[in-house]
């Protein structure tokens, strides 16, 4: 093995290109090759003799027994120590050990600092030293992409992330979505690919709050993606595509996290260490309040737990190989169940969707958004949700200043002008308006209703107040989403009947002016 990495090595060759120009091949005498597989093997050999000096000369931290000197990840080095002495000792340490395999730190401002935890006002006659150049303190170090500020507050970090989210969001959007030339499923696919992780980087440690600023980010993007109103209740966004709220996700994201610590990870990991020495500190406080903040993650896992029904896992604190196999699939359904229940809830205080609740009861991807025609599903998400150019609708707005928003009972049909107010079932089933276009809708109804065990006469059905009901959840509700034909007729009629619709209102203004 040790010819083989000598022979790899006795000739190392790299070129700049620049363009499609490239220089000359010139030898490097130093470091691992670029690209190789065996590279961070051999960096990690190198690299491992530091460690191994730290861990003799260095005390560290002191966390729950066990000594903590550092922490490495490819070419970071993050040295912990419980006094000022103690860390200068073991920058000394790595001064020495680059000296002597020829090795070159970087002591700028930015790449070598030092970070004091606590509330502790800072010394300004202190200073640190590595190699033979003097290093700054600061209040913020970014390690593996996540922002460790000294008072562990991750405010900061949050609205950078949001306006990070935003931004990604902007160049998605620019990608296909502002044309309409990319499918609905395309565009989640983009915003799970995308955008969403830069609001999850790291929210197992960080996520057991709520986060408005990201849940809007969430909400702006599913009505891009819907194409709708800014208007649109959060709630139908969120049904039509099927999303969990952003706190439910950070949620089953820590939660499985905590699976894998409990269910089988080696006790000889740090990050098991760690979170056993703080079970044991907040077991040992839970019943005093005062104490929660000192064990805030286990205190949120705790609460998680008992919140979704299975506080018995927390008190057992281990999962059989069995339990954890199936733990992710557990948990999901957990808050998935969660979820649907409080966006429910939420629904029930919402006028606006007072079709919507008829029609959506699960909280999952309708599938008529895959739809081709873009026009169909714009009109069905619209109707749907509330924000259409209905009566019910943009009656409760004031056009001019001199006029009032009109109250429920003078939102009448000006179409047909029977005197009925124009609402969704009105549109769907009523107005005469769009009869001929409706017969043809209704006879898939009556075809799909035959082949039931209780066939339903569509005609009879219309004038009764239960048979209309059924009618109308089939044009939106659970047969809706499950036959294909149905659907393709609903979404027909609705486009072709707002558009005769918005044709008759057009005639009428031009008239008028």
């Amino acid at each position: 093995m040790w010819r083989v990495v000598k022979g790899m090595y006795s000739v190392v060759q790299s070129a700049v290109l620049v363009g499609d120009e490239q220089t000359e091949w010139f030898d490097l005498s130093t470091g691992v090759r670029q690209g190789c597989v065996m590279s961070p093997i051999l960096f990690s050999l190198f690299i491992n003799g530091l460690a191994r000096e730290i861990n003799e000369k260095g005390k560290g931290v002191d966390v729950g027994g066990r000594r903590v000197r550092l922490l490495m990840y490819a070419d970071d080095i993050v040295l912990l120590a419980e006094s000022a002495r103690d860390l200068q000792n073991m920058l000394d340490v790595v001064t020495a050990y680059s000296r002597r395999w020829r090795f070159r730190l970087n002591p700028k401002k930015g790449k070598s600092e030092v970070m004091i935890f606590g509330k502790k006002p800072r010394n300004k006659d202190r200073k640190w030293w590595l190699a033979d150049e003097e290093i700054g303190e600061t209040c913020m170090y970014k390690y593996l992409g996540i922002e460790l500020r000294s008072g562990l507050s991750f405010k900061h970090y949050k609205e950078k992330i949001v306006t990070e989210a935003r931004k990604r969001m902007m160049l998605v959007w620019a990608m296909g979505m502002r044309e309409g030339m990319l499918g609905v499923k395309d565009c989640v696919r983009a915003w799970q690919a995308l955008v969403r992780p830069v609001l999850e980087y790291g929210a197992v440690v960080w996520g057991d709050v709520k986060w408005e600023q990201a849940e809007q980010v969430q909400r702006e993007m599913g009505k891009i993606i819907l194409r709708c109103s800014s208007k649109m209740a959060n709630e139908v966004v969120l049904g039509e595509l099927g999303w969990w709220t952003l706190k439910g996700r950070r949620d089953f994201l820590t939660l499985n996290y905590w699976g894998k610590i409990v269910g089988g990870m080696a006790p000889s990991r740090l990050v098991y260490h760690v979170y056993h020495t703080s079970r044991s500190r907040y077991d040992a406080n839970h019943n005093n309040s005062s104490n929660h903040s000192t064990n805030r993650w286990c205190y949120n896992i705790h609460a998680l737990l008992k919140d979704i029904g299975m506080e018995d896992a927390w008190n057992k604190n281990e999962l059989d190989p069995s339990e954890a196999k199936e733990w992710r699939s557990t948990v999901k359904d957990k808050i998935k169940d969660r979820e649907e229940a409080q966006w429910k809830a939420r629904m029930q205080h919402k006028p606006k969707l007072r079709t919507y609740r008829q029609l959506k009861t699960r909280l999952r991807f309708e599938p008529y958004l895959q739809t081709k025609d873009r026009e169909e599903r714009e009109v069905m998400t619209r109707l749907r949700g509330g924000t259409n150019e209905l009566r019910i609708e943009i009656g409760r707005y004031a056009i001019t200043n001199r006029d009032r928003p009109l109250e429920l009972n003078e939102r009448r049909c000006l179409i047909c002008m029977s005197g009925e107010i124009e609402d969704e079932t009105h549109f769907l089933l009523d107005c005469c308006v769009y009869e001929d276009l409706r017969r043809e809708m209704l006879d898939v109804v009556s075809s799909t209703f035959s082949g039931r065990k209780q066939p339903i006469e569509v005609e009879k059905a219309r004038k009764d107040e239960k048979g209309r009901k059924e009618i109308l959840a089939a044009l939106g509700g659970e047969l809706f989403t499950s036959a294909p034909e149905l659907r393709a007729a609903a979404l027909h009629f609705c486009k072709r009947a707002m558009r005769r619709r918005n044709n008759i209102v057009r005639e009428v203004l031009d008239q008028k002016t």
